[in-house]
């Protein structure tokens, strides 16, 4: 019964921590390559001046400022991005049937929007791209593309690409920013890609071409951030540092962590709770050990007198008992991770479907369990059991060998 219970408890907490694994890499992973990126490259004071305008922080975009980048160790793509707000006025619905009823009085809505390098941007943040639920980012031969959000299409009748693909320009929504003399600009767009939400997220959120923004605001050339990817983020502090260094007083560099520290909380937090659940499991599956070991003790009583009565040491006999659960947590331990390992497996290989809370999309999840685990797992349970057979054993070694021969 306690090898049963070793078994089923290693297998369950194996499964548990691939599960566990799975979400936090997902979440990982949607924040690295999904909304903050890796790096972040402002000017000096940019993070801290929240209620400012982004613009007036802005910089050029030159070649020279990329390749000091780029040179850095572990850099492994850059993106520039231009952080502007603006809002985004249709007429609702937008039909190509002639009999439609079409509204005439433009609906508006607020936007918070990045203008990209479309090929840059997908090296660096690859996960957002996959979020677009309809068409394509910039897709068709028009400059003038926009990605927004399903909370912004939807309202304003945009979420269907093809009709959209199809208007003329004159009915096009018309997207209305301040540029850079605080004057307000516009120019009519075409909405080409509509947005999910992967993980919870501003619904604000929009993404135009750089070119076209950089013009809209009379900003040529101009930029208000570098998203840098690397090659493990592990590496993160490393190219941190080096980069200030490179770049000077008139910059910084921010990890995704400092970016947005609710999502480290988040992952530390994960791992916490975890931690406390490992160590409910292995309580468990000790108490069950104490309980068998004490169950052999006292049905072995007169075989302990009989070798007591052979001249066997009682420290012979305490180590027995030892030895005994010892064994008896390492093979459960064994058979218990690998049955957890091979679900795990197959865990992976099926993908689990999940919607994260606030989210439309669902993340695929792959469990998986690192090698350190598995030996931590193993070690702690064979010696925890070791460590909890000790008190049976001292019992077993107590007894003395007159009254354990005449036990019944």
């Amino acid at each position: 019964m306690s090898l049963g219970a070793i078994i089923v408890g290693l297998c369950a907490l194996t499964l548990l921590r691939g599960f566990v694994n799975s979400v936090r890499q997902a979440q990982l992973s949607a924040t690295l390559f999904g909304t903050t990126g890796m790096l972040q490259v402002h000017r000096t004071g940019y993070l801290k001046n929240v209620l400012s305008n982004p613009l007036d922080l802005a910089f050029s975009d030159s070649q020279e400022l990329r390749e000091k980048i780029r040179a850095v160790p572990h850099v492994v793509a850059l993106s520039p991005r231009l952080q502007f707000s603006g809002s985004l006025a249709a007429t609702e619905p937008l039909s190509l049937d002639p009999s439609a009823q079409v509204s005439s009085e433009p609906k508006t809505t607020f936007l918070s929007a990045n203008a990209v390098d479309p090929s840059l941007d997908r090296q660096v943040m690859p996960q957002f791209y996959e979020w677009v639920v309809a068409g394509q980012p910039f897709e068709g031969p028009s400059a003038s593309a926009l990605v927004v959000h399903s909370d912004i299409a939807v309202p304003l009748g945009l979420d269907n690409i093809e009709s959209n693909l199809k208007q003329p320009k004159d009915q096009w929504p018309v997207l209305l920013a301040p540029d850079i003399d605080g004057s307000l600009s516009g120019d009519a767009v075409q909405v080409t890609g509509v947005l999910g939400t992967a993980v919870p997220t501003d619904k604000r959120m929009a993404l135009a071409p750089l070119h076209t923004i950089q013009r809209l605001l009379k900003m040529e050339n101009k930029i208000t951030e570098y998203l840098v990817r690397l090659d493990s983020v592990e590496n993160a502090e490393q190219v941190q540092r080096r980069l200030r260094d490179v770049l000077g007083d008139n910059f910084e560099v921010s990890r995704w962590d400092e970016v947005a520290p609710f999502i480290k909380d988040l992952l530390d937090n994960i791992d916490r709770i975890f931690g406390f659940v490992t160590i409910v499991f292995l309580m468990v599956i000790m108490l069950g050990i104490v309980n068998s070991m004490f169950m052999n003790v006292l049905e072995r009583v007169r075989e302990i007198g009989t070798m007591m009565a052979l001249g066997i040491r009682r420290q012979s006999i305490s180590a027995m008992f030892v030895l005994e659960g010892a064994l008896l947590g390492a093979f459960g331990a064994f058979v218990g991770l690998l049955m957890g390992l091979i679900c795990v497996a197959i865990a992976a290989q099926i993908g689990i479907k999940i919607p994260a809370p606030g989210s439309t999309l669902k993340f695929v999840l792959h469990p998986f369990v690192t090698t350190t685990f598995l030996i931590e797992a193993f070690v702690l349970t064979t010696v925890g059991a070791a460590v909890v057979s000790f008190w049976p054993a001292l019992r077993a070694s107590r007894l003395r060998p007159v009254e354990a021969l005449a036990a019944v």
